[in-house]
């Protein structure tokens, strides 16, 4: 790794997020095999690399949604505060309260604003109306989008545009309170100003919270993240070949697979 900038997040501090020898294999396949990485509190961890090289994989990998994709297998472990994902007896549904997904496309459902926002929370606990009301003011100040439908909670979140429909989708996960924030290209199907918004959001986010976004946007990789893993094809299959601070890969990178990759980017 480079040593050009600092790390943004002391690395005396215990990672929050880790993976290790991490491996997902397809009816015998490997798409990605011996990853390994740290995501430290607070850190914007982005990964970027050319497509069908497997980063969407990884990020499902992180918090299980990799099992609800049939036919896929995962080994290696994935470790929160130390503790595995992957261990017998793990509560799948408590582990993706803690590790959030915000996906390429807004999922909302067909129902009203409010409850688009309380749809995981109403499921992890119960709440009282004054609870609800005050979650959901919350959760769509945090994704800044109070002021635009505080006075139309009742309509269909439907009726949202995409880059309204995306935040609401971040407040979803903002509700059930998500230590860390997996994202996977949030920003590719909005204009430009939706994606303005969302990363001045990432920016302000993590001062309480960790995000691990997958970007194919270069320039959205260097305004917004801290750390970068790269990954790229080798012999077909999905690898970490790169790891540095945003600046050391994308102003000096060491690998042929980046340096090749960042030319077309």
């Amino acid at each position: 790794m480079s040593d050009c900038c600092p790390p943004p997040v002391a690395t005396d501090v215990a990672p929050i997020l880790e993976a290790r020898g991490l491996e997902v294999r397809a009816q015998g396949r490997a798409l990605i095999r011996e990853v390994n990485f740290s995501v430290r509190p607070g850190q914007v961890f982005g990964l970027i690399g050319p497509s069908g090289a497997g980063k969407s994989t990884l990020l499902r990998a992180l918090n299980r949604l990799a099992d609800l994709i049939p036919g896929l297998r995962v080994s290696g472990d994935v470790r929160l505060h130390g503790q595995s994902i992957y261990a017998p007896g793990t509560d799948v549904n408590a582990l993706r309260e803690k590790v959030g997904m915000l996906f390429q496309q807004p999922v909302v459902f067909p129902t009203s604003i409010a409850e688009n926002v309380l749809f995981g929370a109403k499921r992890l606990r119960r709440l009282s109306r004054g609870e609800r009301a005050e979650l959901v003011e919350f959760a769509l100040t945090e994704s800044a989008l109070w002021d635009e439908v505080k006075d139309r909670l009742k309509h269909p979140a439907t009726a949202l545009s995409v880059g309204q429909q995306q935040r609401l989708c971040l407040a979803r996960t903002l509700a059930v309170k998500s230590e860390v924030i997996l994202m996977d290209e949030p920003t590719s199907a909005l204009d430009p100003k939706s994606t303005q918004a969302i990363e001045e959001l990432i920016r302000r986010l993590k001062e309480r919270h960790t995000i691990v976004i997958v970007t194919h946007n270069v320039s959205q990789a260097r305004r917004v993240t801290d750390w970068i893993a790269c990954v790229c094809v080798r012999d077909g299959v999905g690898e970490i070949v790169e790891s540095a601070c945003c600046d050391a890969v994308l102003d000096n990178p060491q690998c042929r697979e980046v340096i090749e990759y960042l030319s077309h980017a």
